[in-house]
């Protein structure tokens, strides 16, 4: 058979297949001549296409009497490149827009249409609806690059905006400043309020910062409570300043939500390019580091990056390092004896933490704790102050060192009398130690008492029904009154050292003896036994001693000890020959007695 008589017999199969393809609606198949007006179209083209029109209104009109001017321009110059060159346009994946409907996404393939002799004579093509898939990517990919709580750019999107600001400046004159931000104390929200409220603020939070920034700025959530925002073209120290500022005080105004309202500060921390060798990583961590140094200085701030000041610790360096402090062994307890006007012995002594760390020396809890309650980890440090208190206590009473009414004060955090297993983790700590409860007493700062939630009244209760004796702490630093005490269930209540202080001061003792004496003497009506904190001089102690107080705690009687020397103390009262002061006792930095705090 000739080839002219297989083509020929070819033929009828050939344009059933055109046929069924042209009638197919599945696929939007079309044919156009050199100067790209449609030949012919499928049906399911024309029904996608140009809905509503019939094949001889398409024929012979070219894309620019169908789509928007820019698409029909784009698919145009396709096709006269393929004309040109014979390549074709494969897969390419494309917005079709309108002027008279949403637009779609299809994914096209051009090829060159040619004759008998293979001249090129027009194009053809098929196209594919895929704008549920691009939907699908670019959801992926927004989902990759955004934080799905506040919506605004992740860490990664910030990464890349950041590589892409610095390698501009190798093209170009210019700057670029971080500013890392931190909410001061947000874990609290999440405690005290719940998630769904801690979402709120930050999605908040992330609002008005983006309000604050300058137009082209990007504001980003870096994780948890921590945002970044990056600054192009900004050059001079007084921008970035400025810059900060206008953060700081974006976050200032009470925030309102759905059942009430909080007010959440920020700390705020801003470096700036400073020349070819530094990169995005030396940025982010000069921008941290003065945030850093802004929450140490009490937050509510904003500290400009310094590269002439010493380094410190991030706070996660920090974290890190405290969290292998309690894991391994690096944190001890001393004690402060408690020293009895009445009986002149020892009633006690108050467990105070101390962090030996690996290459800055012992530290003591002024130096970490605020760090601590700010991560959450505080409640680990209590927990190990408890129980090696109870394991001290214990030891001491096997051998008989210690007569059988002496105390044991721990201090315990507002976050872990909030928790609702605190009381029975209490209990469990003290029958595993084999310490009767009345043996300890946990010491609660006045101001985690007054306005108090029923979280912790009723921790407290527990407590105290467990049989542990719960003491007031630092009375007088805070908003407590004589009329608090009526309400507060304690069985001592401890005079702040400020208070104390001011005894046998010429300007302020008069006043010191007032406030001590009528709390003294409302605390032993309720019931209370009184401690004044803080004792410096023998004008204080005798001071305290006149006016009713039952214990005495500070330099001037004993120094925070290792439990041997507690003991040696304790023998040397019992010899009759008092309690001697330190050798060379100075006035101490208010305060170092005081649970973990000191």
């Amino acid at each position: 058979m000739s080839h002219d008589g297989g083509h020929e017999a070819r033929a009828p199969l050939e344009r059933l297949c055109m046929e069924n393809l042209l009638e197919s609606h599945e696929e939007r198949l079309y044919f156009k001549d050199l100067n790209s007006r449609f030949l012919l179209v499928s049906a399911g083209w024309l029904a996608t296409e140009a809905p509503g029109r019939s094949l001889d209104e398409v024929l012979g009109k070219t894309d620019f009497e169908i789509f928007s001017e820019p698409h029909a321009r784009a698919a145009f110059e396709d096709e006269q490149r393929i004309i040109a060159t014979g390549r074709p346009v494969v897969a390419k994946i494309e917005c079709e827009t309108y002027n008279d409907r949403p637009d779609v996404w299809v994914s096209t393939t051009k090829l060159p249409l040619r004759d008998a002799d293979g001249l090129i004579v027009g194009t053809y093509g098929i196209s594919r609806d895929v704008t549920a898939q691009v939907a699908a990517e670019r959801a992926l990919a927004h989902q990759a690059f955004h934080d799905p709580v506040t919506g605004l750019p992740n860490r990664f999107a910030l990464k890349d905006r950041l590589d892409q600001e610095l390698l501009a400046l190798e093209r170009r004159r210019g700057g670029v400043a971080l500013a890392f931000v931190d909410l001061d104390d947000f874990k609290s929200v999440n405690d005290m309020l719940g998630h769904d409220a801690g979402d709120e603020v930050l999605v908040e939070a992330g609002r008005r910062l983006t309000l604050a920034s300058r137009h082209g700025d990007t504001v980003a959530r870096y994780g948890g409570d921590e945002f970044v925002l990056l600054c192009p073209l900004a050059r001079h120290d007084d921008d970035i300043r400025l810059i900060a500022d206008r953060l700081v005080r974006a976050l200032r105004t009470r925030i309102e939500l759905g059942d009430g309202g909080t007010t959440v500060t920020c700390s705020v921390g801003i470096a700036r390019y400073l020349g070819a060798a530094d990169d995005a990583e030396k940025l982010l961590q000069r921008a941290d580091r003065a945030m850093y140094r802004a929450k140490a200085d009490g937050g509510d701030r904003f500290h400009v990056f310094d590269p002439e000041a010493p380094a410190a610790a991030s706070p996660r360096t920090f974290d890190a390092q405290l969290r292998r402090a309690i894991a391994e062994g690096e944190l001890f307890v001393d004690y402060q004896p408690l020293f009895s006007f009445e009986e002149r012995s020892l009633s006690g002594v108050e467990a105070l933490v101390r962090w030996r760390h690996p290459t800055r020396g012992v530290l003591a809890p002024a130096q970490f704790l605020a760090e601590a309650e700010r991560s959450g980890l505080v409640t680990g440090i209590g927990a190990f102050v408890l129980d090696e208190a109870a394991r001290q206590l214990a030891e001491w009473d096997a051998h008989g060192d210690v007569p059988a009414g002496f105390t044991v004060a721990v201090n315990v955090s507002a976050r872990e009398l909030g928790t609702a297993s605190y009381a029975s983790r209490v209990a469990e700590t003290l029958a595993r130690r084999h310490v009767d409860p009345s043996r300890l007493c946990l010491e609660v700062a006045e101001t985690a008492l007054v306005g108090a939630g029923t979280a912790v009244e009723t921790t407290v209760g527990e407590l105290r029904r467990i049989g542990v004796a719960i003491a007031l702490d630092d009375f007088g630093t805070g908003c407590a009154t004589l009329a608090h005490l009526r309400r507060h269930t304690a069985d001592v209540l401890k005079i702040d050292g400020s208070v104390v202080g001011q005894l046998g001061d010429g300007r302020g003792d008069e006043r010191a003896r007032t406030i001590i004496g009528s709390v003294t003497a409302m605390a032993h009506a309720l019931g209370m036994s009184v401690v004044g904190e803080g004792v410096e001089t023998d004008d204080q102690r005798a001071a305290l001693e006149a006016l009713g107080c039952d214990v005495g705690q500070g330099y001037l009687l004993a120094r925070p000890m290792a439990p041997g020397d507690v003991l040696a103390l304790r023998a040397v009262i019992e010899s009759g020959e008092g309690c001697p002061r330190p050798h060379g006792a100075t006035p101490q930095a208010r305060h170092p007695g005081r649970g973990p705090r000191a």
